[in-house]
C-alpha cells in the first residue's frame, strides 16, 4: 500500500499546488495565534480559492484548529470550506461528536504520546473522531504540534485500536523511513520538517519528503 503524507503548516496557493505536485494526499491549515503557521479568514479564503482552481487532484485540507467551540468554527469552516477538521487541543469526545454532527465533516484528533500508557486514551474516541494523529508531548503551554519533537515510534506497535491513525512528529526525509518501518505507519503527517524556516515551506523539502515515503 502506498504510504499517505499530510503536509501541514501551508500558509500560501504556491504552497498548495506544490503539495498536489508532489503527491500530497492532505494538506493542513493551522488556525492558531500561536503558531508561526497560523492563518486568518483571509488566507483561508485564498486556499479555498487556489483548491477550487486546481481540480478535482488537490490535496484534501484539513483545517487544524485548538479549543475553539462550535460556533467559533463556522467563519473559519464557510472560509476555508475545509475537506476535514483536527483537533490539536484539549477536546472531549462529546464535545467533537457534537461538532461532527453539525458540520458533517471527518475529524482528526491529535493524541499526544510519550509512554505507551498514552494509547490507553484512544478508545474514548471510537465513535465520536475518523482519524488519530499521533503527535510528541510537548509540556504545557507549549505550541500543541509542529515543534519538531519526536517520540518512541515502538510504542505505537502496541496500538490496537479500530481508528486509523496518522504519524507526526519531528518527521524529516531523513528519518521518515524509519519511522514508518518502526511504527507501522500508513499515513505520515509533516510540518517544519519541510520548512527553512518556522512556517516557511520549501518546494524541494516537500517532493525529498514525499519521494522518501515511497521507499519503504
Amino acid at each position: 500500500m502506498k504510504i499517505k503524507t499530510k503536509i501541514c503548516g501551508i500558509s500560501t496557493a504556491d504552497d498548495y499546488v506544490a503539495c498536489r505536485d508532489a503527491g500530497a494526499a492532505f494538506v493542513g491549515m493551522v488556525h492558531y495565534p500561536g503558531s508561526p503557521r497560523h492563518l486568518d479568514l483571509k488566507s483561508l479564503a485564498k486556499l479555498a480559492a487556489c483548491h477550487a482552481g486546481i481540480g478535482s487532484n488537490a490535496p484534501d485540507r484539513v483545517l487544524l484548529s485548538v479549543d475553539i467551540p462550535g460556533d467559533g468554527l463556522v467563519p473559519l469552516i464557510e472560509a476555508g470550506h475545509p475537506n476535514l477538521l483536527q483537533f490539536h487541543g484539549n477536546e472531549t469526545p462529546e464535545h467533537v461528536a457534537a461538532i461532527k454532527a453539525r458540520f458533517g465533516l471527518p475529524i482528526i484528533k491529535s493524541i499526544a504520546i510519550e509512554t505507551v500508557s498514552d494509547l490507553n486514551q484512544c478508545k474514548k474516541w471510537d465513535g465520536a473522531v475518523d482519524w488519530l494523529l499521533f503527535d510528541a508531548k510537548v509540556k504545557s503551554g507549549a505550541q500543541p504540534g509542529g515543534t519538531g519533537h519526536s517520540f518512541d515510534w515502538t510504542i505505537l506497535q502496541s496500538y490496537r485500536g479500530r481508528l486509523p491513525w496518522m504519524l507526526a512528529g519531528g518527521l524529516d526525509q531523513n528519518s521518515v523511513v524509519d519511522a514508518i518501518r518502526i511504527s507501522g505507519a500508513r499515513t505520515v503527517d509533516v510540518s517544519s520538517g519541510v520548512e527553512f524556516t518556522a512556517g516557511k515551506k520549501d518546494v524541494r523539502q516537500i517532493h525529498d519528503f514525499i519521494q522518501a515515503t515511497q521507499l519503504v
